[in-house]
């Protein structure tokens, strides 16, 4: 059957984080008695019914969401600019409500239109007022069945599960992550090797100084550095394959000869390879996967609960990532003074 317009308007409502991480349901009800969903913003008795609104949590300003199951035009642009028009008029009741969910930002929504497609022409007129222009997959044809969306909406609902991780929302997220990153700024401040360094400070909106760099998500993304170069990585979330659970977070041992392709030919390489996964091996570790030069393992997410479990943890793995770099660069380069 197709997917409709209210299966993808209930996958957006139930997971607001799809669109962004910050984004939350207001308290304000709408025509189906729920919050946050068909929202009457019309006057002197027309009602005019946003698909969804939403607040962003950093400015607290509403959030506009108009959904359209086929090609937008620029029609839809002028639709959702109508919505913009009303809020700002909107009849005192209403206009108390607002203020009192989004304080004094209320009159200045920020609007989002989805579809399946839109055309430079519709991209660039929304741009230039403002509209942030989101496609759900470039096709005109949603296919899916049943089992389609149930298995959509349980991928959702195992992401949702993050929200709560640790009995924390995700609004004071940042706050938790701020402290693990002091935990782990002051256990490497202390560590003996001074070559042997992490991030001086925690970006919270942005990838820089982080390790996984295609995200800038509320998540734990730490790297450490050895002879200022990359040597290993703390992290909660990167993809589908490693992907957020409630019940582990993921660590990255990084071998630099590899990664920083200090090898002569492809055999060296295999070489590196093949030594790197026995010295990993000997430590005890069960790799989820070693892809240039990069290991990944599981690490249970319980350490993060105590300062004393995570020190203890986190130097031991800081000892093996130095140990395992410092014992292939030393092997290979005796190789090389060899050939």
């Amino acid at each position: 059957m197709d997917l409709l317009e209210k299966n993808i308007e209930d996958i957006i409502y139930n997971s607001p984080w799809v669109l962004d991480e910050r984004y939350i349901i207001p308290k304000i009800k709408g025509s189906r008695n729920e919050f946050g969903r068909q929202i009457n913003i019309g006057c002197n008795g027309f009602k005019r019914y946003i698909d969804l609104l939403f607040k962003d949590t950093r400015d607290n300003r509403p959030v506009i969401i108009e959904l359209k199951k086929e090609s937008l035009t620029r029609e839809n642009i002028a639709q959702i600019l109508e919505y913009r028009a009303l809020v700002v008029s909107m009849d005192d009741e209403k206009k108390t409500e607002w203020q009192m969910e989004f304080g004094q930002n209320y009159y200045c929504p920020k609007l989002i239109l989805i579809g399946t497609s839109a055309s430079e022409e519709v991209k660039i007129s929304a741009n230039l007022v403002g509209i942030e222009i989101r496609t759900l997959v470039g096709m005109e044809d949603l296919e899916v069945n049943f089992n389609d969306i149930m298995d959509i909406n349980d991928k959702l609902n195992s992401w949702n599960s993050f929200l709560n991780t640790g009995n924390r929302t995700l609004e004071d997220r940042d706050e938790w992550i701020e402290e693990v990153y002091h935990w782990t700024k002051e256990i490497i401040d202390e560590y003996e090797n001074k070559e042997v360094n992490t991030i001086k400070k925690l970006y919270k909106t942005s990838t820089k100084d982080a390790w996984i760099t295609e995200r800038a998500n509320p998540f734990i993304n730490i790297p450490f550095y050895y002879k200022d170069r990359y040597l290993c990585g703390l992290y909660e979330y990167y993809d589908e394959e490693l992907s957020f659970s409630q019940d582990h977070v993921y660590f990255d041992f990084l071998i630099q000869s590899i990664y920083y392709k200090e090898y002569k030919n492809h055999e060296q390489l295999e070489e590196m390879n093949k030594k790197s996964n026995e010295l990993i091996k000997i430590k005890g570790y069960k790799l989820l996967n070693f892809e240039e030069g990069m290991m990944s393992i599981k690490l249970p997410r319980s350490i993060l609960n105590n300062y004393n479990k995570f020190k203890y943890k986190l130097i031991s793995l800081i000892d093996d990532a130095v140990y395992i770099n410092d014992k292939v660069a030393e092997i290979f380069k005796d190789f090389n003074k060899n050939t």
